[in-house]
């Protein structure tokens, strides 16, 4: 039987996601066999059963979180807050023993101050313990047992329990972060969003810490995002069902063989040393190759693949260090990935235009904080050249007065 069609009761719940993923999302939740999904800014609606909770948390590649909505209700004034937190029966989750934390989020004028909506919050949640059991739960901002979420955006509240504590995109293979890495949520969504589904050859010729090289990796073995974390917050709850959890880690933990090559590159001897530990630490050793070579002077494996990178901010260097630096992006490009689809994703989106031809697609991303674009190039192989060069339209004359 399809773990996913269980006979539980279903409830709402929100994945939340990086801006530019919102759909990726929703195709894995619509996969994972979510219902009534809906794409919201940076997040997703859909309702599910336990196992979805834990299928989700487990298996999305494109989540930051996934919530179990407990409450919808109107906010008039700040009691109604503290009023509908009170009528949630919390000994159903949580253990007066337990400790727990609220994280607020306000868009109303009703709640100026988050900290204040969330000590109202804690307050609802603390007297519902005292009234029933004459004692109170601890709050730990820390490390805590529970998180609940609260958000109010203007005239109506949703309270829900987040289910997944820390954020999902600490998979857990990183043994050091490297400067500037990349976020592994959004690393998996770029490696989506270029359709690329480890039938063709990978290439990261700037891969850092080796993010991409590993969450491609990852993809096209078949190996969950969850394979390697240790804690959901969904483990500490009351009604946690262990068994269930333990098979939906067994029903996707099958690795498929992979007849490809995956190669991260960067000119960094420090960073390939730190990638190399990443990807030992995965347990992907041999579906990773990683080598010291700049993109000028690698040597791919032969096309069709994929060609993606994160090219250096240079925050210590001037617009025009950097201008130069794309327009070889695209001289190397043509010379040694013929043949290839080739994905790079910038902070500075006006540089693009450096580069000597056009892109086939562009895409805004959140990278860092930075408004960022994925730039989508066709490498095709035409008559020894990878791709036209955009020629510049000639100069019209002037209409109007002759120049003195």
């Amino acid at each position: 039987m399809d773990i996913f069609s269980a006979d539980m009761q279903r409830f709402p719940m929100l994945a939340k996601t990086a801006m530019g993923l919102e759909d990726l999302l929703a195709t894995e939740l619509l996969r994972l066999g979510a219902d009534e999904i809906k794409v919201l800014k940076r997040a997703v609606s859909f309702t599910g059963d336990k196992r979805l909770l834990y299928a989700a948390n487990y298996n999305l590649r494109t989540a930051l979180r996934v919530l179990r909505t407990l409450a919808e209700f109107p906010v008039e004034q700040e009691q109604d807050v503290y009023r509908h937190v009170m009528d949630i029966p919390w000994h159903v989750w949580m253990e007066v023993r337990q400790s727990f934390v609220v994280d607020a989020i306000s868009f109303s004028p009703i709640f100026r101050n988050s900290m204040f909506l969330a000590q109202r919050v804690k307050d609802g949640i603390a007297d519902r313990f005292r009234k029933e059991t004459g004692r109170r739960p601890n709050i730990d901002k820390e490390n805590p047992d529970i998180r609940v979420n609260i958000l109010v955006s203007g005239k109506k509240a949703v309270l829900s329990l987040d289910s997944s504590g820390e954020s999902l995109h600490k998979r857990g293979y990183r043994v050091r972060q490297g400067i500037a890495s990349m976020n592994e949520v959004l690393a998996a969504g770029m490696i989506l969003k270029s359709g690329w589904h480890g039938e063709s050859n990978f290439v990261d010729p700037m891969c850092g810490s080796g993010t991409l090289p590993i969450e491609a990796a990852m993809y096209a073995l078949g190996i969950p995002p969850g394979f390697m974390r240790k804690k959901y917050a969904f483990l500490s709850w009351k009604d946690f069902d262990a068994t269930l959890y333990q098979s939906v880690r067994n029903y996707t933990d099958i690795r498929r063989r992979i007849p490809i090559t995956i190669l991260g590159a960067d000119r960094s001897a420090v960073a390939i040393r730190l990638a190399r530990k990443n990807v030992t630490n995965a347990g992907i050793e041999e579906a990773v190759k990683l080598e010291v070579s700049s993109l000028r002077d690698l040597d791919p494996p032969s096309p069709p693949g994929v060609v993606m990178f994160d090219p250096p901010y240079g925050k210590r260097m001037k617009m025009k260090e950097l201008g130069a630096m794309y327009r070889s992006f695209g001289n190397d490009l043509k010379k040694n990935f013929q043949g290839y689809d080739a994905w790079i994703i910038t902070g500075f989106p006006n540089l693009l235009k450096n580069i000597d031809f056009k892109p086939s697609g562009i895409f805004p991303l959140n990278h860092g904080g930075l408004d960022a674009r994925l730039a989508h190039y066709r490498l095709s192989v035409q008559r020894g050249k990878s791709q036209s060069p955009v020629r510049k339209r000639p100069r019209r004359p002037r209409i109007g007065k002759q120049e003195k």
